[in-house]
């Protein structure tokens, strides 16, 4: 399989080593994290009615030109 070298800054680096598994290659924890993240429609409940209401608040406000 051929490969691809990337550069990244050390505190990246330490951060993706801290998330590898024991058995995991870099390339299996960035396809993981990658898979892992899902999507937005994901997300959708996640902060619960309190915390979507002052997300449409500030969408609404946004829409019709005001600042939240």
């Amino acid at each position: 399989m051929p490969s691809q070298n990337i550069a990244v800054q050390r505190a990246i680096y330490d951060a993706l080593k801290k998330e590898k598994r024991p058995d995991e290659s870099f390339t299996r924890l960035l396809d993981r994290l990658l898979h892992e993240r899902g999507t937005l429609s994901d997300m959708t409940g996640a902060w619960g009615e309190k915390g979507l209401s002052a997300d449409r608040r500030a969408l609404t406000s946004l829409r019709v030109g005001r600042r939240p």
